[in-house]
């Protein structure tokens, strides 16, 4: 089982195969295989829920996710990299989750947070940068919140959304994906 297959089901908690191999830019065929022998050892289930088919990961699938990222934590010895992100991280995370709360309960005007939004974006591109140095697979956050931004100039949604790619979306799966690596629970 590759560990990125693992932890794409991991980060997207619900998806098909196709959304699992795109994570990260996986062969479809190849995740398919990964996906059907995690199956059998009981790592991921597929089913089907509300007219959508997809894979979900077990509670024997996240005790093996963990491990193999600690493994890959130990291997790139990464470990201090990580941590040192994360807290810088953590700085940021609060204005973000204010803003896009903000942005749910309608309590705060759309430019203000598209602002703080816009502010933690730049905030976390050099802290990508230095991530992506020791752990490749983290490349590509901040060109998809900047995506996430330019389209909410013109639909708000993407701000918050959870049908679609919005910033609220990809800035949690960015804080599971951190928070996974490390082993630690969501503050």
């Amino acid at each position: 089982m590759t560990l990125l297959t693992l932890h794409a089901v991991r980060l997207l908690g619900f998806a098909d195969t196709e959304t699992v191999a795109a994570r990260f830019a996986q062969d479809t065929g190849l995740v398919e295989s990964q996906l059907i022998d995690a199956g059998m050892n009981g790592f991921v289930s597929h089913s089907t829920f509300a007219g959508s088919s997809g894979w979900s990961l077990s509670s024997l699938g996240r005790s093996e996710n963990e491990r193999l990222l600690a493994e890959e934590l130990d291997r790139t010895r990464a470990r201090a990299a990580v941590l040192a992100v994360h807290d810088d991280f953590a700085d940021i995370n609060t204005g973000v989750v204010e803003a896009c709360s903000a942005i749910q309960l309608q309590t705060q005007a759309g430019d203000e947070a598209m602002d703080v939004l816009i502010g933690s974006l730049a905030s976390w591109r050099p802290l990508e940068a230095q991530l992506s140095g020791v752990l490749p697979r983290f490349e590509g956050y901040s060109e998809r919140l900047l995506r996430a931004l330019k389209h909410a100039v013109q639909d708000t949604v993407w701000l918050t959304a959870t049908d679609r790619d919005s910033f609220h979306r990809i800035w949690f799966e960015l804080h599971e994906d951190l928070i996974a690596t490390l082993g630690i629970q969501r503050r």
